[in-house]
């Protein structure tokens, strides 16, 4: 197989959609991203059906006491999925381990712009951190800060303002990209030259 470009697709749309994406590009991105608005449609099933085409990060912000947050990861991962995406606001409170990534910062203005780098530094035993794509100064500060330790995973490309290979140059592993391709698969070829900074699996 030949090298994937280190993109994962936001699958934002109808079921049907999703998985004649994810079939399309099944031997050309690293994953895809699925989301609550595809699991509402589609069901907890569909995590199994578009892992079968690739690596699967489950984006539903997960936000509750450890217990309940371990059991709901678990659902996800036993259904195919190798990852969750979790709160980062949650810490020290938040769960850890090998299929979490926590939310440091988002593409948008929120509370996170004064607490996500006490997020990078304290939070620990993790997969990785979602940082924003948009805003690659963020993505440079967290890779100095987290060396190769942790996967950095950048959403924000495309429709909200991030350049194609922007935050990768910065220090990201992958890119999170959703309606840009959606719209044009041909456009994966944006990647063609580029390769995650440290890890070659989401």
């Amino acid at each position: 197989m030949e090298r994937v470009h280190p993109v994962i697709v936001a699958l934002d749309t109808d079921v049907l959609k999703a998985l004649d994406v994810a079939k399309a590009l099944r031997d050309e991105v690293a994953g895809y991203k699925i989301g609550w608005d595809l699991i509402l449609e589609g069901g907890i099933s569909i995590v199994s059906e578009i892992s079968r085409y690739g690596s699967v990060v489950v984006d539903v912000k997960i936000a509750d006491i450890p217990y309940i947050s371990s059991r709901l990861i678990e659902k996800f991962i036993r259904r195919g999925a190798c990852c969750v995406i979790v709160h980062g606001f949650l810490y020290p409170s938040n769960v850890n381990g090998e299929h979490v990534y926590v939310l440091a910062k988002m593409t948008v203005p929120t509370m996170y712009d004064y607490v996500w780098e006490k997020l990078l530094d304290e939070v620990e035993a993790v997969r990785g951190f979602v940082l924003p794509g948009n805003q690659p100064e963020a993505i440079k500060k967290a890779r100095e800060k987290l060396g190769c330790k942790y996967r950095i995973i950048a959403p924000g490309i495309g429709a909200q303002g991030g350049r194609p290979g922007e935050a990768i140059e910065a220090g990201a592993d992958f890119e999170i990209v959703g309606r840009y391709l959606l719209e044009d698969l041909s456009r994966v070829s944006h990647w063609d030259r580029l390769r995650p900074t440290c890890f070659t699996s989401p």
